[in-house]
């Protein structure tokens, strides 16, 4: 297990969106700190603020190597 804080905050978007959007619904928010774990298949995994898991890095043995990652978190 791993701790991240969220340096900005993430909104929900569909497949189709491009951007996030911010009257779609917070799922994590700037400044909290997540727990995040890893699954066998390098999938980097936390819980939002309704308790929803979500992948947040994806197909990397370092969470760090993941660029969506590095933009909204840092490992603490």
């Amino acid at each position: 297990m791993e701790l991240a804080q969220c340096i900005r905050d993430v909104h929900a978007r569909t497949i189709e969106d491009y951007i996030e959007a911010p009257s779609a619904p917070l799922l994590f928010k700037k400044g909290y700190i997540y727990p995040v774990f890893r699954d066998e298949a390098n999938n980097w995994l936390t819980t939002d603020e309704e308790g929803f898991q979500h992948i947040i890095a994806s197909g990397v043995e370092r969470i760090l190597e993941d660029y969506w990652f590095s933009r909204h978190f840092k490992l603490l």
